[in-house]
């Protein structure tokens, strides 16, 4: 097949080459459809059940996802950053997304006064104006507070936070919303962070990237190949398959609705290598079929020079669409289109490369592309790398086992987690904003842990509530977890100003508990809380380890407690934001580690059928392994997480090897 295209080509160059430019002109259309969507959203798992689960919490709870504003005084409850406090809590309110605004201005502390009646003022209402004795005044209203503690205020009284809560739905406008807030808070010196800084950071460094590492590429190619040929009609069709297929992919991308992603977005670069690669050999190939400076006139000189190089280019464009459709395990839509559209930009740039190339070579005889760059290591290193390889073969080879199994070793240490924090480095203002926050106060990844009980019943039981206090009380202690907060807090607090009793006891009679619910109505953060119904409450989690293993530990605690400890036919689910960029995270990392050893192992009986020898076949699939086991040893040396965007090297290093 790989010699008829090559027979083809040289033989009928302007048939191929009319039937190309036919084609790229009738893919203007799909190009320009293109779009481009860099959103981080784009590799959710919104295929598993758990998606479904969030959606439904967000129906019930709202949407959880938040921005921090934090403030840092020189001294404990600075009444300069109290006043910062007050005035963008006022500001915060009237931007567009924000459903809410939480914070000492405005989150209620639950009091009773000196004649017993319920106090449900926020810290900042009210509050003299006298500096000093403001600074007493909210000191004093938040002593015995369960709500506002690290998650408005420090335990060192120093940083005080503004939370601004989210409409879901909203993430297209979390760009505009952050311009919004940092016109507002950069003035007054405020740190902000949240899942949509992050978000718009990582958009907006892709779309960057984007614009910049597609012509890049093309760019360093056409330098490498103007040193090695010095002529500019070699170096115009050697960039011509890479350039075409991934013209022809991105076109067939818009034609059929597929965006531009976060993960799509290295497609084009990749294909332009993988065509620079293929066109290498075959300009190499016909570069040494003819003599130095004497055209190429006949197709059936040049069906010669490239039909030594034809069946390995086919080989390996066929391996490497193996590498890419290994991808499309994962049952993530970005990643499936990230495998199923670089297979299809490798299979172009292979017909290309095994087309076009031959008939632009014989459809303008001109002197024979020879080689001009670095001749030193093509008359020198190169032959003495050789002979001195075939001399030592067999040191060479136990040298390279030894070297395999030694770094390979490190794959045994290799760790499967994605923090999205740590893409940035530190120094990045988003990065420093984020660490700032979360040592002074906690995380900003918000999770959520939704508990259900069966029609008929109350999750405001005696038996259910004591269980969400304690699953919430033993999330607080994990590591992970910078915060919680539940139904049992509010209920604690105001039971305890009631009786006069500073432990807080938890209310165990379901009359006072429903009394109680009815003089928190007024509370509006309470929906976050619980259901109108009392049918489901939500345990609110901020979390301080933003990595996926440990937002998975999280949740595997809440099913390890709640199966020991819940009342039974309840049952409490881990769902939120985070955790499903957590659980999305994984299964990218885990089906790619599936799809390299399916790949693999099709590689393998491809390269058996193909050389009906197995030792050949055996000796071509080393250089396919022998690369991913030092891949993976290395990052588990260097103590690299494999995550969602380091895992995606393995499939390429197949395809490529």
């Amino acid at each position: 097949m790989s010699d008829m295209l090559i027979r083809t080509g040289g033989r009928h160059p302007g048939l191929i080459l009319l039937c190309w430019a036919v084609v790229c002109v009738a893919t203007i259309p799909g190009v320009l459809r293109l779009h481009v969507d860099t959103s981080t959203d784009s590799v959710l798992d919104r295929v598993d059940s758990a998606w479904q689960t969030y959606q439904q919490s967000q129906d019930l709870f709202g949407g959880d996802e938040i921005l921090v504003v934090a403030f840092t005084g020189s001294i404990p409850f600075d009444p300069d950053v109290l006043a910062k406090v007050e005035q963008l809590s006022a500001l915060a309110g009237e931007l567009d997304g924000v459903r809410r605004v939480d914070s000492l201005a405005t989150v209620p502390v639950i009091r009773v006064d000196a004649a017993g009646e319920l106090d449900l003022r926020a810290s900042l209402v009210d509050a003299p104006s006298d500096p000093a004795a403001r600074s007493l005044h909210v000191r004093a209203r938040l002593r015995g507070d369960r709500i506002a503690p690290q998650s408005l205020v420090s335990e060192d009284g120093r940083t005080f936070a503004v939370n601004l809560v989210l409409y879901r739905g909203i993430e297209a406008d979390h760009a505009q919303l952050l311009t919004d807030l940092h016109a507002i808070v950069d003035p007054m010196g405020g740190a902000i962070s949240g899942v949509p800084v992050f978000r718009v950071a990582v958009n907006e460094s892709t779309r960057a990237e984007i614009l910049t590492f597609g012509p890049l590429t093309a760019g360093l190619i056409a330098a490498f190949l103007w040193v090695t040929f010095r002529d500019p009609w070699v170096v115009l069709i050697g960039l011509a398959p890479g350039v075409i297929g991934s013209y022809l992919m991105v076109g067939a991308m818009g034609y059929l609705g597929a965006p531009l992603s976060i993960t799509t977005m290295i497609l084009p670069s990749i294909v332009l290598a993988v065509g620079c690669t293929y066109a290498m050999h075959l300009l190499a190939a016909a570069s040494g079929g003819a003599r130095a400076g004497v055209p190429i006139v006949s197709s059936e000189v040049l069906e010669e020079a490239l039909g030594h190089v034809a069946l390995p280019v086919a080989l390996s464009g066929l391996t490497t669409v193996v590498g890419f459709v290994s991808m499309t395990v994962v049952h993530i839509e970005a990643v499936r289109n990230t495998g199923g559209y670089g297979a299809l930009g490798v299979f172009i740039v292979t017909l290309v490369s095994l087309t076009l190339l031959p008939a632009a070579l014989a459809w303008l005889p001109r002197p024979a592309p020879s080689p001009h760059g670095f001749p030193w290591v093509r008359t020198r290193i190169a032959p003495r790398l050789i002979a001195n390889i075939t001399k030592r073969s067999g040191a060479i080879i136990i040298a390279w086992t030894v070297a395999t199994l030694l770094v390979g070793l490190g794959a045994l240490r290799v760790e499967v987690e994605t923090d999205a924090t740590r893409w940035l480095p530190l120094g990045n203002p988003v990065r420093d904003s984020y660490e700032s926050i979360r040592a002074s106060l906690s995380g900003i990844s918000p999770m959520n842990v939704v508990v259900r009980v069966p029609e008929g019943q109350s999750v405001l039981d005696p038996a259910v509530l004591e269980s969400i206090d304690g699953l919430s009380t033993h999330l607080a202690r994990l590591d992970e977890v910078g915060k919680t907060l539940s139904i049992a807090d509010p209920l604690r607090q105001i039971h305890g100003e009631m009786r006069g009793d500073p432990t807080q006891p938890l209310p165990n009679d379901s009359a006072m508990t429903a009394q109680y619910m009815l003089l928190l109505e007024s509370v509006e953060s309470i929906e976050d809380l619980i259901t109108a119904d009392r049918r489901a409450a939500n345990v609110m989690i901020r979390a301080d380890d933003n990595g996926s293993a440990g937002l998975a530990h999280i949740a595997s605690e809440v099913d390890a407690w709640w199966t020991l400890n819940g009342p039974p036919s309840t049952e409490a689910i881990t769902t939120g934001i985070m955790y499903e960029f957590a659980r999305a995270e994984d299964e990218i990392a885990y089906g790619q580690l599936r799809g390299l050893a399916v790949a693999l192992a099709v590689i393998s009986g491809v390269l058996f059928a193909i050389f009906r020898w197995p030792r050949l076949a055996f000796v071509a699939l080393v250089p396919n392994a022998l690369p991913l086991v030092l891949l993976f040893g290395c990052v588990g040396l260097f103590d690299v997480p494999l995550d969602a965007g380091t895992v995606l090297i393995g499939t390429l290093v197949v395809g490529i090897a």
